[in-house]
This record gives structure tokens, C-alpha cells and sequence, in this order.
């Protein structure tokens, strides 16, 4: 018997967007305030570097979340520059903040969703994070009026490991008070919502906006193409 229901975020609660220019600028005027002049192509260039990295991280050492702070000095170290703390410090802080002067767009149905599930099970989020942290997802959550539907909201900044890692959904399970089998979970990417709910002993489902194929080899219990499909699902109708 399903008991809790644990969502992704990006691209399943909340649509993925991208911040990139903003950090471009935030880290171009850190460095004019130390006498440093950098083309944008040069700090973009460096920018999407430090995803690299972390992504090889996360491969190599078995799905470890990259710190923003390791990140920073990764991009620093590749332009050959130096900030001073207090700058160093400021950039952090823009480069997190950013999604609460312009939050990414709540996904399609997702009020309505969670609305219709609210009572009947425990609801949980388990989010992998680039460089927006925990801290401020969830006050995206917050404005958007639907963290006070989720009794945990679990982040691989805050957890340490990021999904497949068994770690992050342990983390989940255990909030919700559920065994894995008692739990169902929901997100758009095969090799980590997917994969790491599978391994645990929960039921997946695939969210396929796009109805692309499946080329990957984690196969989900279910698929669906919109968010509300789930409650046919839970509801026993699929």
C-alpha cells in the first residue's frame, strides 16, 4: 500500500531555467571591483567549466554534491583570479539568490495535484541542486503557497550526495516515517529519479513531457506525460 509520495523538483514542480547570465554578471562585477577585466565569453566559459567539474564529481565519486564554494574556486582558479573574502562572499550569495528575483515558473497542475493528494498520503521533495541551495527552493516553494503541502523537502546541498545516492532518499523515506516499498516516487530524469528510487525498493514514475523514447537502461513502473496523470495511478485507474 502507497503511503507517501516523494516529487523531483526541477522540471516536475517547478520548470527548469537558467540563471547563467545573471551569474555572468554578478561575477563580471566582482572581479572590475579588484581591477580584473574579463570578457563574457571568457566567464561563461568558466562558468559552464565548473559544471563540468562537478558533473565528473558526481560520477567519479560516487554522486558527491559539489559545494557552491568549490565551485566558485574552481571558476576563480580557471580565470587565474583571486577576490577578496568579502567579495568572495557576495558572489555567493547573488549567485544563490538569484531564482527569488525571478523564480522559475510553477509546472502545470502541480497546485492542483497536490491539492487532490494532500490527506491521503505523506508528501516529500528530493531535489538534486545546481547552485540554488535548499535554503532558497524552498522559499520558492514558499511564495508559490505549496511547501506547506510537503512534510519533507530533502536537498542534495544540505544531504550531501545527490540522487542516484541512496543516501538522499533514505533521508526522505525516514522523514515520511515509510519503508520503501510503502512510497512512490516522480521525476523527469531516468538515470537519477529513477534509477536511485528503483534501487531503493520504491515505485517510480517517469514524468515524459516530451514522449521522448526511452534509450536508457532504468526502467520506470509507470510513465505519464502530465503531472495530474499520478492520481489516476495512485487512485488504482492505470
Amino acid at each position: 500500500m502507497i503511503k507517501a509520495v516523494t516529487f523531483d523538483l526541477w522540471n516536475t514542480l517547478v520548470e527548469d531555467k537558467s540563471y547563467v547570465d545573471e551569474r555572468v554578471e554578478c561575477l563580471a562585477d566582482a572581479l572590475s571591483r579588484v581591477g580584473v577585466s574579463k570578457g563574457r565569453s571568457e566567464l561563461r566559459e568558466a562558468y559552464h567549466a565548473s559544471y563540468n567539474y562537478a558533473r565528473k564529481v558526481w560520477e567519479n565519486e560516487n554522486h558527491r554534491h559539489v559545494t557552491n564554494e568549490e565551485r566558485l574556486n574552481y571558476i576563480l582558479e580557471r580565470l587565474s583570479t583571486r577576490l577578496t573574502e568579502d567579495l568572495r562572499l557576495k558572489v555567493l550569495k547573488d549567485f544563490e539568490e538569484v531564482a527569488l528575483l525571478d523564480p522559475p515558473p510553477l509546472a502545470e497542475g502541480v497546485r492542483e495535484t497536490l491539492k487532490s493528494l494532500r490527506g491521503d498520503y505523506r508528501m516529500g521533495v528530493i531535489c538534486d541542486v545546481g547552485i540554488t541551495p535548499g535554503r532558497i527552493l524552498r522559499r520558492v516553494l514558499e511564495d508559490y503557497g505549496i511547501l506547506k503541502f510537503f512534510d519533507t523537502t530533502v536537498f542534495s546541498d544540505e544531504n550531501g550526495y545527490c540522487k542516484p545516492h541512496r543516501k538522499i532518499f533514505e533521508k526522505a523515506l525516514t522523514d515520511l516515517d515509510v519503508k520503501p516499498p510503502e512510497a512512490i516516487h516522480i521525476g523527469d530524469l531516468l538515470q537519477t529519479d529513477i534509477a536511485g528510487a528503483k534501487a531503493i525498493g520504491m515505485r517510480a514514475v517517469w514524468l515524459n513531457k516530451e514522449g521522448r523514447p526511452n534509450t536508457e537502461p532504468y526502467r520506470p513502473n509507470y510513465k505519464v506525460r502530465m503531472l495530474p496523470e499520478i492520481l489516476d495511478i495512485l487512485h488504482g485507474t492505470v
